[in-house]
Formats: structure tokens, sequence, C-alpha cells
């Protein structure tokens, strides 16, 4: 959700599964919930007659930026065997009305509408990439997994499993008018290998996933790969448009554009901001895509406003009617919360609805860089000191199922991995070995290495007692969590007691979420809670290669990295072999879960959903791979409806209440009794 997932075998994946990252919304994934972590075949097209080769264009890409564009002439193969898939049904309803303004929440007002460089993770990220960075190539339908058309009408695969070809729809125009060709899609990558956008994350992808990305024409593209893969579509298919007419990329861009709107290929764009509080997009009249076939009854909002409201506020703004719909996401305020009037009357609605999503990585993470965390064995007990149970119990009303493996919700997690059960007398040992006793247990320092102590304690371990375990150091074990949803509090607070009656001082610090999230890609913490949203495939490189150990501002907040990882992931990305494959990940999580270094939280394979009863949604609600509510969008606002609640909400007339919130259109729930 929650920098996210973007291009390549990482944000690729995530645009063809229909998602995009953590705490991100929208189509970044994730399930919107706090508490919660939470191919098929294709039809084969008539024959496409090669489009006339023509040399690549020689404008420069980026005004004062390095032209690094091929030279040499890119033909088209004959007898290519095109395909495209229209035989899927349409994404949305045909039943949605088109109109009305969409009112929702994000967490924090934009730190940057870049879709590239620092800063462009944060909260509107999800949004800010939905109707540009989401247009690649070809997406990935999120009910049958079978790979559909999106910016191409047609795609074919050299049987080097490495070279793609891609007919563009010739409809695509950006939201200014202007045509989208093949040499926008070619900018993407330039742009991506280039100093100016600060961003080694995207750098790296270009230079591990990408050979050349070429025009052939107008509407032609050919793609090759640094290797065969055995998913090139999600590989190399997810590269989306960027619009080269209106970039101009220098060694100023990150500052001159940090405030600036996107040209978007999507339907809807940037139209006012109230700084700090909103963001307003409206949709694109004429949008090239009304009427594609994967469209219909999706983007159904003439305008969606954004308010920027903190998490813990978002009922009372449903209350208020300032927002229509909300996510709901702790289990005490799905359980104890929806008592008063409008739900009673049936004029708020709510539903329980099953999704199948991966679950992501949700729970506390350790900064190994942090002195106190670079002892496994503390690392150990910390898990030990982790009572899922009585949190699941007492504050969850049992509604939810614990995380285990870090590729939680995927073919690829690793079935012989337990959690680390509650265990204080196991923590303590673990507590010894690294070290740490009883204070009365450590004796015979000298009176200038005790006053030392004393001051470092005060300084940055003070704790409200002596019962603290301390090392032959006197450093005690000490340490800052920071978190960025008030909603987590009572959570951590419980942790925090069956930490500190093993003798761990857990102190808790709650931060602006933007903040916090800010601190953990910086590595400036000790222990955080965050969130990261996963794809239809796993995406180990970015969390866990030591390409990404030594940097900072990326998704390895942990700072973890090894050789032996690094060839697993290679093994993971480059074997044609499924069986190799899956050994590889299957070890991978076994160093995860080894290491110690990330307490996995908890998961539902559920979205909780309190609306208005003018907002509207298919029989089936949400797609089966919808991670959070604002994937698709495939709701709408019904004008008859909204007269008819306002009429009763004057005369105080109540609806009919639903007795079963349950939807679980896919028979999601059977695969967790």
């Amino acid at each position: 959700m929650n920098k996210w997932i973007p291009i390549g075998a990482v944000l690729g994946l995530l645009l063809l599964a229909g998602v995009l990252v953590t705490p991100i919304p929208g189509w970044l994934g994730g399930s919107g919930e706090e508490e919660a972590g939470t191919a098929g075949s294709v039809a084969t097209a008539e024959a496409v007659e090669p489009a006339e080769a023509t040399s690549p264009a020689e404008v420069d890409p980026a005004e004062g930026g390095d032209d690094v564009r091929a030279s040499t002439e890119v033909t088209l193969p004959e007898d290519l065997d095109w395909e495209t898939n229209y035989d899927d049904p349409p994404i949305g309803s045909p039943d949605a009305i088109r109109g009305g303004t969409f009112n929702y929440s994000i967490g924090q007002y934009p730190m940057t509408f870049r879709l590239m460089g620092p800063n462009s993770n944060d909260a509107f990220a999800g949004w800010n990439r939905a109707f540009t960075m989401s247009f690649g190539l070809v997406g990935r339908h999120p009910v049958t997994d079978n790979y559909i058309p999106r910016m191409a009408t047609h795609w074919a695969i050299e049987e080097d499993q490495r070279t793609l070809y891609f007919q563009l729809d010739p409809d695509a125009r950006w939201s200014d008018g202007t045509p989208i060709t093949a040499d926008d899609f070619v900018f993407t990558w330039l742009m991506m290998q280039s100093e100016h956008i600060v961003d080694p994350f995207y750098n790296n992808y270009a230079e591990q996933f990408y050979e050349s990305v070429d025009r052939i024409d107008d509407h032609t593209l050919r793609i090759v790969g640094t290797r065969p893969s055995w998913r090139p579509l999600s590989d190399y298919g997810g590269i989306w448009p960027t619009p080269e007419h209106a970039t101009v990329l220098d060694e100023d861009w990150v500052t001159r554009t940090n405030n600036q709107w996107q040209v978007a290929v999507g339907p809807y764009v940037v139209s006012n901001v109230s700084r700090g509080e909103s963001v307003t997009l409206d949709r694109i009249d004429d949008w090239w895509g009304d009427g594609k076939h994967y469209f219909q009854g999706m983007y159904n909002f003439d305008r969606i406003h954004l308010r920027v409201i903190p998490l813990e506020r978002n009922l009372d703004y449903l209350r208020r009617g300032e927002i229509d719909l909300i996510a709901e996401n702790t289990a005490r305020a799905w359980n104890e919360d929806y008592t008063f009037p409008a739900v009673q009357n049936g004029w708020i609605r709510r539903a329980r609805v099953f999704v199948d999503t991966p679950s992501g990585v949700y729970g506390l993470h350790m900064n190994l860089e942090a002195p106190i965390f670079q002892n496994e064995d503390f690392r150990k007990a910390m898990h030990h000191l982790f009572n899922f149970d009585r949190l699941n119990r007492n504050l969850m009303f049992d509604e939810y199922f614990r995380q285990v493996s870090f590729f939680e919700g995927t073919e690829y997690a690793n079935p012989d991995i337990q959690p680390r059960a509650f265990n204080p007398s196991l923590a303590r040992e673990y507590l010894e070995r690294a070290g740490y006793r009883r204070p009365e247990h450590i004796r015979g320092r000298n009176v200038a290495q005790n006053v030392a102590n004393a001051v470092r304690g005060l300084l940055f371990t003070r704790s409200d007692t002596d019962d603290v375990l301390v090392n032959e150091r006197g450093e005690k074990a000490s340490f800052t969590v920071i978190y960025g949803s008030a909603g987590l509090t009572r959570h951590l607070t419980v942790m925090q007691q069956e930490y500190r009656r093993a003798g761990v001082d857990m102190r808790l610090r709650l931060l602006e979420p933007g903040t916090a999230f800010e601190r953990g890609l910086e590595r400036k913490y000790e222990m955080t809670v965050t969130a990261r949203t996963a794809g239809f495939f796993p995406s180990p490189r970015q969390y866990l290669h030591t390409d990404f150990k030594e940097a900072v501002n990326n998704n390895n907040i942990w700072g973890f990295g090894t050789s032996e990882v690094d060839e697993l992931i290679e093994i993971y990305e480059q074997d044609l072999d499924f069986e190799a494959r899956l050994e590889a990940m299957h070890r991978i999580d076994e160093i995860v879960h080894e290491e110690a270094f990330y307490i996995p939280f908890w998961r539902a394979p559920f979205i909780w959903l309190a609306h208005w009863d003018y907002l509207r949604f298919p029989e089936f609600y949400l797609p089966k791979r919808t991670q959070q509510v604002t994937d698709y969008l495939v709701f709408w606002i019904d004008p008859e409806r909204r007269e008819a609640l306002e009429e009763a909400m004057r005369t105080g007339e109540a609806f009919p209440v639903d007795d079963d919130l349950d939807v679980d259109y896919y028979g999601i729930l059977e695969g967790f009794e």
C-alpha cells in the first residue's frame, strides 16, 4: 500500500493485478484496514498487419537531460502470433450510473504530486498513480486473473521469453488531448534511468529489467527484457506512458515539479487543491476509454473530492454526511460504534465484503541499524513476547487470523513456517543469551561507568521503574516504537504491558501518519509499525536485496541483505522452472523468519464498508482481487436514492436494515473455516 511497487516485476505486477502501494490507498492495494495486514488463457486475435517500421525519434527526450535512445532501426518481425482478450466480463456493472461527486478521505495532504523521486510514495500516491502509472500496456482481470488489454490492444511474445511487441490503442489521448504514442513509453524508460529523478529504485529497475524499449511506429512498441522470464507480460508489460511533450527532465526537475499536477492518461485529473485540506479530481470530458470493454461500469463519478481526515475521525465525518464511504479499520469500531440512528434506520449501509488478495507485509519492524536490534537473540525474544491471541480475543472480537509468512496469501508462502508462540519464559532465555538481566544481577562496575550509564539512561533509555533488564554495559532493554495511527494505541499498549512484565521497556510514540511513514523509509527508528501491500506475484527484491541495504528511502526498511538471499531472488526472478522458484521463495521465507526482524501482525480476508444508502454497488460489491475499496471504482451515486434518502431523513422514515452483513460472492470464507 504501503518506494512502493513500481515498474518491471514489481509495479508491473501490481498493475497487472489491477492494484497498485502501502499505507498507500487505491490502486496500490491494501485492505484499507488498520488491524488487517488487510493466468488464465488469452484468445488469439485475428492477424494484425505489421506496422511500417520507422527509425526512433531523433528528439531529445528531456530538455537539459541525456538522450540515451537507441539509434538503430527497429523492425517488426513477420508472422508474429498476436494475442488479445476481450472474452472476460467487464470489471464494473452495466447498472452503474454516471455522475455526482464522490467524497472520500485521505490521511495526509500530498507531500508531492510527482510520480517518481523523493516523497512520491505517500498517502496520496495511490490516487496519483491510479490514473497514470496504473495504465500499463496490459492488465490483469481482477476476477479471472487473465491478461487483458489496457494501453495495448494486442501483444506478441517471442520464443526467447523476453522480447515483446505491443499494438497500442490508437484512441488513447492524454488529458490535454495529445495522442499517446510509443514515444511516451520509450520516454518512461529513459526517465527511469535518469539521475535527475533522484530515485535509485527506478534507476535500479530500469537497469535490471529493461534492455531496451523501442518505438517501431506511433502505435507499435517493442520491449526487450534483460532476461527470459516465466511471466514476461507481468515483468515487462506493466510499463506506462509518460507525456514526453509535457515533461522537461533536468537537474531542477524534482523541485520544479513537486507541486505540479500530472497530465493523466486515465479518466481523472487533479483540478483543484486546498493546501493541507483537500485534493479534487475532475473527470475528463469524452475520456478516450469511455466505451472500452473493460472500463464499463468503472470511473462513474464526475468528481472525486479527497479530504484530509485522520483515520480515527473517518466515522465522524461519515455520520455528518461529509464523506460518502469509509473502509472501517478496527474490529472494535465495527462491532461497537455503529449503533447510531443513521445505521439503525438503514440510511447508512454496512457490508463485510470478502476478497482474495495477498496480505502484504504488516506488523512490527526492527531496524537492524539500531544497536539494540543487532542481536538476533534479542529480536527473537521480541517475537515470543507478542501475544496475538490476547489481542485478537480482547480487542479484535476474534475477527482476525495471524500472519506468518513474508509472502502471506500467495502460493509462495512457506507452509512449514510456524509463528513463534507467546512464551515469556522462552523470551527470557533469549534475553539472557543477548546479555540482558535484572539490574541486581549486574554488579562490579566502577563509579565512572555507573555515572556514564546513568546519564545515557536519562537521555536515551529512561524508564519509570528500575525493573528493566540491563546488559553488562548498563544499557537497558528499552526502545521506542513509532507508529502513525492512533487506532493502534490500544493494541500497542497491551503489547507494551506484556513486554514490560518481561523486563523490556517498549515506549510508544504516535506521529503524524506521513511522518511515521517517512521515518520508516529513512530508517530513522528503532521499531516501527507499518504495512506494505502486495501484488499478484511477490516482489522480494525491493524488500530484501542488498541493492537497497545501504541506501534509504526504499522498501528495505530494515537494512537487511545477504548474498544468499540475493542469489535466491535471482532464482525466483529468472528460473523458468516453477519448482526451483518455489524452493527459492520458501528458503527466503525461512531466512526472514530466522532473522526475526519482522513480527507479522494479523490478516482478514474481507473489507468492512460503511456508506450512505445512495452509494450503490454491483451485486458482487467489489472485484475478487480488490485490496482497497477504491481500487476499481465500480460503485456509483444513485440520484433517485439520494433524493429518497433526503426525504426519509427529513420525515424520520426508516429503510429496511440487512441482518446479514456478509457479502461472500466468491466463496472465500470457505477457505478459512
